[in-house]
């Protein structure tokens, strides 16, 4: 009934791989196969099968020694998937157990089996562990599993014959459940006997039957290997010893005492001459009937079958294009995305589908085709498409070059598996933008220290920013500075306030991170910064430079050293030659002769010096001519404003930040221009006042909203300019671009505007500046 099952599922087998079956039959005639053992492990994948089988000749029973086997396979027929198998030598120990019969009959023949069981141990396979047991009516192990091939000699000659009857099938049944104990491997059981299952009184000796040692040698995947010795034939049953070797896995040898020896040594062939295959199969949960096929030549192959069972519904193998999701990364010079996506075997794959779907509507909003893609890969995708605050589906698929369908590029955790990649995001672009915070402004001598702190760095490319006053709400002259970019996220800017000459008073500071094209990513205010510094005298100034330069102060010492000893030589000089000072007398002084009497001086007060001006009549002579008196500059103090005095002395900063929506501050109140359109503007008109400066105009989230295709999302801004008192338009890099006086603009490039300037945005709309 079995061999019957077996070749049913062959023929099925061939008939649904469309496989003449009476040719391959024929090319299987002359060798089959015939499994010992099948090992199955599952993992979460998949099942790693490992079967271990000889290739044996029908016709004479034995194993074949010399088979050349390539590509074999492992077909399930549930789903009818087939993996190809490595064939390999066994890489697990063989474990056989020597059952040998001792009963009455072996009288005769006990030192002939002696010979042929030890002749045969100098045969065995590699890696493999014998133990010796012998049977009449009772079991006696002698010699436990062991490689130790002269121990196992002498456990053999251990061997006593008895008096006694044979219980063949319970000597086999104990053996077999014997090597369920034994580690981890192979199994066979070698039984040797010389006759029937019978008692000494021709009555029935085994407790357990026949079939249920090949239920449980079936079971354990225990291959019975049969040896018949035919002394005399009525006494032994062949039939039933090489059904027990079939039906089990093994092989038998029926002979006589002079052939003895060689039936030992065809059975250590047959277990010499086993192969492995291990292949990776997807089988169903439960049984699973398959079919091991082998090529023995280029026109023969061999196919058996045999059943598995599997605790797990293994969805299949996977699929040869598998895709993972990298990066979704926003592009904020652009207001794009960039997908990073990586495939396996690209070479299969005609294009890769992206297609972007609004969760909360249900509706695509837009779709890209990548042609070609490689084993890496970046897709830049636009989001002009795509509404501020809404969450969206991003679909990758990749489509067969062969067939034009999608491949199952994903397996989730439970195995099932899919031809979509699905990735929900937020298009939220300002939570991506760099954003800017000043931290702190303190004083660093006469010049201020602005702390900033900063997120996205990496996309920023430096700063710049300005004072306002904030009686006058004006630029502060000379105020502008512009700093390169941070190597981290935070950094500070020194302004250098006294070398431009920034007058004290109460500012707004304004600070604006830039991106690569100079396009304002943030900006913010500090304000309440109180700037009063005491600038140095000019004779502060001199004491400190001649303090920083001594050898300016030690000549200027030495020069006046010089003349005081000058005039002190000089007097001395004069003094000695007449007796009278130098100067004594000499500008009209009087002196006095050794009488007392005064003298007029050789020179008197009326005589003019060389060299001097004679004295106007309006000037008395004698009189000095009276110096000008310049007054003491003096200079109005600015008073800071309580919250700052009550905290710094000569330097007061007092202020914190606030966040502007604007980049530009407005401090000349500018004129309030209109704008009339050419068409009806929904809500508004045809006519438009300016309220608030800078002015935004696009389809969404700006200061006019006008909707329509062509107009993007931000598409142009009007701004002021406080210094020139002049107005700008600026194109913020939209998609169809804008154009002022009938010539269209580059983006991010202000454009002055005058009154009765016309402005196109997009295809439909058209307004005239006009300045009220």
């Amino acid at each position: 009934m079995q061999r019957f099952v077996k070749i049913f599922l062959q023929l099925t087998l061939l008939i649904a791989l469309g496989i003449n079956p009476q040719s391959t039959i024929y090319a299987q005639t002359n060798w089959d196969i015939r499994i010992n053992t099948i090992t199955t492990v599952e993992t979460p994948d998949h099942m790693i099968l490992k079967a271990y089988f000889n290739v044996f000749d029908p016709s004479t029973g034995n194993a074949v020694t010399n088979a050349e086997l390539s590509n074999a396979q492992v077909t399930l027929l549930n789903n009818n998937l087939v993996a190809n198998g490595d064939l390999k030598e066994p890489d697990v120990p063989i474990y056989v157990a020597l059952v040998l019969d001792t009963s009455g009959s072996m009288a005769g023949s006990a030192d002939v089996l002696k010979n042929a069981a030890k002749l045969a141990l100098s045969n065995t396979p590699n890696n493999s562990f014998f133990s010796v047991v012998q049977f009449d009516e009772e079991i006696k192990l002698l010699q436990d599993f062991t490689e130790n091939i002269a121990a196992l000699s002498y456990a053999i000659d251990q061997m006593k014959i008895s008096n006694r009857g044979t219980c063949l099938y319970d000597a086999a049944y104990s053996a077999v459940e014997a090597m369920a104990k034994a580690p981890a491997g192979r199994r066979a059981v070698i039984l040797f006997t010389d006759g029937k299952d019978e008692t000494k009184e021709g009555k029935l000796c085994s407790k357990h039957s026949y079939q249920e040692l090949i239920n449980l040698a079936m079971k354990g995947q225990v291959p019975i290997h049969t040896i018949g010795l035919s002394v005399n034939a009525a006494n032994i049953n062949s039939l039933e010893l090489e059904s027990m070797a079939a039906s089990t896995g093994g092989f038998s040898a029926i002979g006589n005492q002079a052939n003895l020896e060689k039936s030992f040594t065809e059975i250590m062939n047959a277990l010499k001459a086993q192969w492995m295959v291990e292949a990776t199969i997807y089988p169903r949960n439960g049984e699973n009937n398959a079919v091991l096929s082998l090529n023995v030549s280029e026109n023969e192959s061999l196919n058996t079958a045999f059943v598995i069972t599997s605790n797990t519904d293994y969805p299949g193998p996977p699929s040869p294009v598998q895709a993972q999701l990298d990066g979704l990364f926003f592009i904020p010079q652009n207001q794009s995305y960039d997908l990073q996506l990586s495939l396996t075997s690209p070479e299969l794959v005609k294009y890769v589908k992206v297609s972007l779907w609004d969760q909360k509507g249900g509706s695509k909003a837009a779709e890209y085709i990548f042609n070609d893609p490689a084993s890496t890969n970046t897709f830049n995708i636009p989001s002009d498409q795509l509404t501020v605050g809404r969450e969206y589906d991003i679909r990758i698929i990749a489509v067969s070059r062969s067939d034009d369908l999608p491949f199952a590029i994903v397996r989730s955790d439970d195995g099932k598996t899919s031809t979509e990649i699905v990735h929900t995001f937020t298009f939220d672009p300002s939570a991506m933008l760099p954003q800017v915070s000043i931290q702190s402004v303190v004083p660093s001598g006469n010049d201020l220290m602005v702390n900033i702190a900063t997120t996205n760095s990496n996309l920023i490319s430096g700063f710049d920013g300005w004072l306002v006053d904030e009686n006058t709400k004006t630029l502060v002259q000379n105020s502008n500075f512009s700093q390169a970019k941070f190597d981290s996220n935070s950094g500070s800017i020194l302004l250098p306030l006294e070398e431009n000459k920034i007058p004290n008073g109460k500012y707004t500071l304004v600070v604006r991170a830039l991106g690569n094209e100079n396009q304002v990513y943030a900006t913010q205010q500090y304000e309440g910064i109180v700037y009063n510094v005491k600038r140095p005298s000019f004779f502060q100034k001199v004491t400190k430079a001649l303090i920083a330069s001594p050898i300016y102060l030690f000549s200027i010492i030495g020069i006046i050293l010089a003349v005081v000893v000058f005039f002190m030589v000089t007097n001395m000089r004069e003094k000695s030659l007449t007796g009278t000072p130098v100067l004594q007398g000499r500008l009209g002084g009087k002196g006095k002769d050794k009488k007392g009497k005064r003298q007029v001086s050789a020179l008197a007060a009326d005589e003019p010096i060389p060299g001097w001006p004679r004295p106007t009549p309006s000037q008395p002579v004698g009189h000095p001519i009276p110096k000008q008196v310049r007054p003491t500059p003096t200079s109005q103090p600015v008073h800071a404003t309580p919250a700052a005095s009550s905290n710094m002395l000569d330097q007061t900063l007092v202020g914190a930040p606030v966040n502007l929506d604007a980049t530009v501050v407005g401090y000349n109140a500018p004129s309030l221009p209109l704008l009339n359109f050419n068409v009806d503007v929904p809500g508004i008109g045809r006519q438009l006042q300016i309220n608030q400066l800078p002015f935004s105009i696009g389809r969404n989230d700006t200061s006019l909203v006008l909707n329509d295709i062509s107009v993007s999302r931000r598409h142009g801004e009007i701004s002021f300019n406080p210094v020139s008192g002049a107005y700008f338009y600026t194109d913020l890099n939209s998609s169809n671009g804008s154009q002022v006086n009938g010539t269209p603009i580059p983006p991010s490039q202000p454009i002055q505007l005058s009154s009765g300037s016309r402005v196109r945005i997009g295809h439909n709309f058209e307004f005239v500046f006009t300045i009220s």
